[in-house]
């Protein structure tokens, strides 16, 4: 019987993910998603730590900035709050003071993070951008401000690769042994037009495959996984825009077919079984036996991954 979709290979990723090394992933609010199978699965992921971002000049000004020792901060005060154009509306502030320092003491935080990770997951969401017409800058979030305060543009590819190559080499020399990750968002942005969304998308792969091909960086195909693996709508939300977690659950576990060892694969299964155990609810006599069980199970997972953190 022929399967109802239509499978493709992926190459393996290498190195492989290891419970010993830390994963950071940036992007859209899809790498949020994967980001969180990794934590379930005991990997010890951080994820868009100003917000998700979806824009590939955005995302790299942020990454770009970890690095700098005094970046130039991009504040403003929108309905009495105090926000970045670089970081979303979680960042607001009712001082400017107490924004500044949230800002750089959660991009130290996250270069540290990137120190200990193997690898780096970067989801381009769309190249459709707003463009601040005070400074003619891309901004992350438009914080609901009013809309003729931007002009919006799609980014060319060639622009996308130009910012990015550099981005690349600069973090392959200070941290040699990340390996940087592209990824597509499959989450379609119907906001500015279906033919908009697919010309959007289109941009993005081909910068990604420039990038890829010019740097070390690999490429994870999640895009096509979802619009042409699965290719089909019940694999959405009621949205029909985000993937339902049946396709992230799919999506996982293809990334983890590819770039986990077999020994990995079976640490995460233990973990998520003592995640299972653990969010049961006993009754009665049955809650010494339950944690009896716990304990058991938990030991046995330090065994093999003394950090594990429940």
């Amino acid at each position: 019987m022929q399967p109802f979709y239509l499978s493709f290979s992926i190459p393996e990723l290498r190195p492989e993910l290891s419970h010993s090394k830390g994963l950071a992933f940036l992007g859209s609010c899809f790498s949020d998603e994967i980001a969180a199978k990794a934590s379930y699965t005991g990997f010890h992921a951080v994820s868009n730590p100003v917000g998700t971002v979806f824009h590939p000049l955005a995302l790299e000004r942020f990454l770009s900035n970890c690095f700098i020792e005094n970046p130039i901060e991009r504040l403003d005060s929108v309905d009495d709050r105090f926000i970045s154009w670089d970081a979303s509306s979680k960042f607001c502030k009712g001082n400017r003071w107490g924004l500044l320092t949230k800002l750089t003491e959660t991009r130290k935080a996250f270069k540290q993070a990137l120190g200990s990770s193997s690898h780096l997951f970067i989801t381009f969401g769309t190249a459709w951008a707003y463009v601040l017409n005070e400074d003619g800058m891309i901004v992350s979030n438009c914080h609901k401000a009013p809309g003729d305060r931007f002009t919006k543009t799609l980014t060319e590819s060639d622009e996308i690769v130009r910012v990015w190559i550099p981005m690349i080499e600069e973090l392959n020399r200070l941290m040699p042994d990340l390996k940087v990750v592209f990824t597509v968002s499959p989450v379609r942005h119907i906001r500015d037009g279906m033919v908009q969304n697919n010309q959007s998308k289109a941009v993005l792969l081909d910068a990604v495959r420039q990038i890829c091909e010019q740097t070390e960086s690999v490429y994870f195909p999640s895009y096509e996984i979802v619009i042409d693996e699965l290719r089909d709508y019940r694999f959405f939300k009621q949205d029909r825009i985000h993937p339902s977690e049946e396709a992230i659950d799919y999506v996982w576990s293809r990334l983890v077919e590819s770039a986990c060892t077999h020994e990995t694969n079976a640490l995460m299964e233990e973990i998520v079984r003592y995640r299972k155990l653990k969010s049961h609810i006993p009754i009665g006599d049955d809650q010494s036996k339950h944690e009896l069980r716990m304990a058991e199970k938990l030991a046995a997972i330090h065994v093999k991954f003394p950090s594990f953190a429940e």
